[in-house]
């Protein structure tokens, strides 16, 4: 007798639904919090490729 072995885990490329839905509030301060977290990245790469010290730590 031969077991068949479930997929436990599904392709990345499935169209299923979100185990969580967001309210509209949600998804809103969602999006807040990327686009500030964006904004510190590319402020942070625009300094480190100006030749920028970072302003975290100094290690002189």
């Amino acid at each position: 007798m031969t077991h068949r072995s479930e997929n436990l885990q599904p392709s990345l490329f499935e169209a299923v639904r979100p185990c969580v839905e967001l309210r509209a509030v949600q998804r809103n301060e969602l999006a807040m919090v990327i686009e500030v977290l964006l904004r510190e990245i590319a402020a942070a790469l625009a300094k480190a490729a100006s030749g920028g010290r970072g302003d975290d730590q100094d290690h002189d």
